[in-house]
């Protein structure tokens, strides 16, 4: 296809991804009551207000479960990629005995759905004391095999003639991870600590069963209970959801460009 073809697809394509999201910022901002679904309401911006966000600023903790959401993505991003990265770092570059089945039995864990370990999860959490604790939430979010599987198959592209070089040097394992194979997949990490931390974000059935008190809810579980008390009112819905949405927005517009070269990027030519 011509380049200007290719061009028209995609701009086409981008309005029809972006309008749900340009639907939702507008009627948001529209006064309660309003027809949010004719042309006329859609073309009058006079009476655009902050009066919904106030609303649900005021009548929620909206703000308080948004900060426990970052809080819990951030440290289980870092502490995620921190042990995938040296778990792919092992797979990939140093051998010992069933490595093979090793590996073969963490990936089995993609086919375990989460309902299936949720009455043994809890009990070990109540046994732990960790009921209505973050912790309850950022532990069992460590052990998601799919970071590990997605960085082995990058570093598996880093040249051996570097990781010879490196131990001819003296370099140990610990090194090799870290001055050789961590920047050399900079991009991976990215892509993968962006996938972690939206996962974080969007988890919503665990955070529902291990939080208990309104103050440590996270936004995925906090918010439905504000929703369903505002089930008639589109418009708080809606205010309510563009406050969630703008965290990994922002996430996404800032480190874009990590995630396609992460995409892109089937590994590391020698």
């Amino acid at each position: 296809m011509k380049p200007i073809a290719l061009n028209v697809i995609a701009v086409v394509l981008a309005l029809v991804f972006i309008f749900p999201l340009i639907w939702m910022l507008l009627v948001s901002l529209k006064p309660d009551g309003i027809n949010v679904y004719t042309l006329q309401d859609w073309l009058k911006f006079s009476d655009l207000n902050m009066a919904n966000y106030a609303k649900v600023l005021k009548d929620s903790q909206i703000l308080r479960w948004t900060w426990n959401s970052f809080t819990i993505g951030v440290i289980t991003t870092i502490l995620s990629l921190f042990f995938s990265s040296l778990a792919a770092f092992s797979f990939s570059k140093l051998a010992f005995k069933s490595k093979g089945l090793f590996f073969l039995l963490i990936v089995s864990g993609l086919l375990i759905p989460t309902e299936a370990i949720l009455i043994p999860l809890y009990e070990t959490t109540l046994h732990l004391k960790l009921i209505d604790n973050i912790w309850a939430i950022i532990l069992p979010g460590l052990t998601n095999p799919i970071g590990i599987l997605l960085l082995k198959q990058f570093m598996d592209g880093v040249p051996k003639d570097y990781i010879e070089a490196a131990q001819i040097d003296g370099c140990r394992n610990f090194g090799l991870w870290s001055q050789i194979c961590l920047p050399l997949t900079r991009s991976a990490m990215v892509s993968v600590g962006i996938f972690y931390f939206i996962l974080s974000w969007n988890n919503f059935l665990w955070p529902y069963l291990a939080i208990t008190s309104q103050e440590n809810m996270i936004l995925s579980a906090g918010l439905p209970t504000f929703l369903s008390n505002n089930t008639m009112s589109l418009n708080l819905i809606m205010a309510a959801s563009a406050i969630a949405a703008i965290p990994t927005i922002l996430v996404f517009v800032l480190l874009q460009r990590h995630i396609v070269q992460g995409v892109a990027m089937s590994g590391i030519k020698g």
